[in-house]
């Protein structure tokens, strides 16, 4: 009677714990299955080739005029004004500056051209490293990722005050789009970022 009680009770045990066992197991594929399926429900914009050679022609102005690393700062520069709203700007016009400043469009195609020639010309880490963060959406730090890249090329021993007044909300940031870029801009703007 001990023995059948014993090997009923170890059958129940085996039981339970496997019935455990299979719902946790179907719980994790569950979740797996679920955290998958939200992955590939964000799509991300692919860049092509055309829009990579439109790209081109936009820092086209500032390669034939800088060397080696400079293209990724003044390209990174520029792009970041148009998130980035300064201390004494006036109708997008920044202070000390040339009105004639080129305004590249804060897009995933330009963000792509900028990393293949970073890769391509072995560009400084910190500037690789930003554009992988913003090519991935990551725009959490903008006013951080800005002055990171300013002080690439600033004298170390001359610590200077940001000249960030704020970043721009969506809707601003959609002003300054259409005053540049025009409606062709706004619609790129929503195929790479919304």
């Amino acid at each position: 009677m001990k023995k059948i009680l014993i090997v009923a009770g170890f059958g129940l045990a085996l039981v339970i714990g496997g019935s455990y066992a299979i719902l946790s197991y179907e719980g994790d594929k569950i979740e797996a299955a679920t955290t998958t399926k939200h992955l590939v429900t964000q799509p991300v914009h692919k860049v092509s080739q055309a829009e990579l050679d439109k790209a081109a022609k936009n820092f086209y102005e500032i390669e034939i005029n800088v060397k080696g690393d400079d293209i990724f700062y003044y390209g990174m520069i520029t792009m970041a004004i148009q998130k980035l709203e300064f201390k004494g700007e006036e109708n997008y016009h920044l202070p000390n500056t040339s009105d004639s400043i080129k305004r590249i469009q804060f897009d995933r195609a330009n963000l792509q051209y900028l990393k293949n020639r970073a890769v391509n010309l072995k560009a400084s880490e910190p500037y690789q490293k930003i554009l992988d963060k913003w090519l991935k959406g990551d725009f959490s730090n903008l006013e951080n990722d800005y002055l990171t890249i300013r002080n690439l090329k600033s004298d170390p021993t001359q610590p200077s005050e940001s000249p960030v007044l704020k970043v721009r909300t969506t809707e601003e940031e959609q002003k300054y789009i259409q005053h540049f870029f025009g409606e062709n801009g706004l619609q790129i703007n929503k195929k790479d970022w919304q």
